[in-house]
């Protein structure tokens, strides 16, 4: 592995970028989907139409498409384009999800709360949310595992991934093999870690809950 040890620095940077563009679209795709996954199970008809149409728009269009738009079409810079393509991309899948989960909750149990004088917001926040979320912790764990992948795509524009890194290391030294041993161990310790803090987390809300 002297090959990998002689370019650490862009290896480094590399691991760097991935890890950002990973912890970025996490977040922003669960905020997204979830607020998208919120109003598709909402009961006026018009903003579950407009939700459900969210959904479609993102699950069905490529992901590499939508980054080619926003860099080269609407003109983004890499790193917005980047991070906007994988939360959008990513939040459609996220937003079914967090829809399924939320109809797990039955619905005795938001009436109860509404009945008891709660609003609305503070049903969905202490009744509906807590039970959903942990219901829908083992497929999430899928979706932020797959939004990790995604991000390699970002290479298409340029954006020096660890993707990126392997490739132009392929092209200076030839070395194929070290360089796909490097992206691959990189890649699945990305994936172990993203499986193991989701499963403590899954442990944590069924503990407490």
């Amino acid at each position: 592995m002297s090959i990998i040890f002689s370019h650490l620095d862009v290896v480094v940077a590399g691991l760097e970028l991935t890890l950002l563009l990973t912890l970025i679209g996490i977040v922003g795709a669960f905020v997204v989907g979830t607020a998208v996954g919120a109003l598709y199970s909402s009961g006026d008809f018009f903003v579950r139409k407009l939700a459900g149409s969210y959904i479609d728009v993102m699950r069905n269009i490529p992901i590499v498409v939508k980054l080619f738009f926003l860099y080269f079409v609407l003109g983004l810079d890499a790193f917005p384009a980047a991070v906007i393509a994988l939360v959008t991309h990513q939040s459609g899948f996220i937003a079914d999800v967090v829809a399924a989960g939320f109809r797990s909750v039955p619905r005795e149990q938001a009436e109860g709360a509404r009945a008891s004088g709660l609003s609305p917001m503070q049903v969905f926040g202490h009744v509906v949310f807590p039970q959903a979320i942990r219901f829908v912790m083992p497929p999430m764990t899928s979706q932020f595992i797959e939004l990790a992948k995604n991000t390699s795509v970002v290479m298409l524009i340029g954006m020096q991934d660890l993707t990126y890194v392997s490739e132009n290391i392929q092209t200076e030294t030839f070395h194929y093999l070290q360089s796909f041993v490097m992206v691959t161990i990189l890649y699945m310790l990305i994936m172990l870690a993203i499986s193991a803090v989701m499963s403590a987390l899954n442990r944590r809300m069924w503990a407490y809950g």
